[in-house]
């Protein structure tokens, strides 16, 4: 069952959240001290391209997203993702909002990194081409990846990402580029530290 306070953080003046605020909220509430483990679990074993599990709907029909079936896989990866990546002691959320994904990528939970990234250039090629089913198990991979390390990125990124993934060339390659950015910054950035 979800927490108490999840329900009393509706939007006070009924305004429609953004995907990013949802994204946000999300967060923090799988990252909760008191939000049930075994809610989590269910979301970490859930298979997003078919979610079947009650938290699941319990968390989208919280954040008003059931009116929009072509969605919800959308959705189901997003909180899949983001129940991988938070961690199991309580009050630590898989978002952070200064750490682009690219940069966690490169970082993998260890900001002195130097070259080679901790996700590989040829993984994050992979990545960015790829598309439909295998994007989302990409993606899962990732996720797992980063747990592993216990390092979180910036959530809303990611949603917008996922959000934006199945359209066709411009929408999703905006986000797709932002990635690629911010790693390469990351591993220049790394470079000139190390000379």
């Amino acid at each position: 069952m979800c927490t108490k306070e999840m329900h009393n953080e509706r939007d006070s003046q009924g305004k429609k959240e953004t995907p990013a605020d949802v994204a946000t909220s999300l967060a923090a509430e799988l990252a909760r001290s008191n939000f049930p483990r075994g809610d989590l679990a269910q979301l970490r074993r859930m298979n997003p391209d078919n979610p079947d599990v009650p938290v699941f709907w319990r968390l989208m029909a919280w954040k008003g997203l059931l009116d929009n079936s072509s969605r919800e896989k959308a959705w189901a990866l997003i909180l899949h993702g983001i129940a991988i990546m938070t961690p199991n002691e309580g009050n630590h959320t898989a978002h952070d909002r200064k750490t682009s994904v690219g940069r966690a990528l490169f970082q993998g939970g260890d900001p002195s990194r130097k070259n080679p990234g901790f996700y590989s250039e040829e993984r994050l090629r992979r990545l960015l081409i790829a598309r439909d089913t295998m994007l989302r198990t990409l993606l899962v991979r990732m996720f797992r990846m980063l747990s592993g390390k216990k390092q979180p990125f910036d959530w809303v990124e990611m949603t917008w990402f996922i959000l934006a993934s199945p359209f066709p060339q411009g929408r999703g390659d905006r986000h797709r580029m932002r990635i690629a950015r911010e790693y390469y910054l990351a591993a220049s950035k790394a470079k000139r530290l190390d000379t």
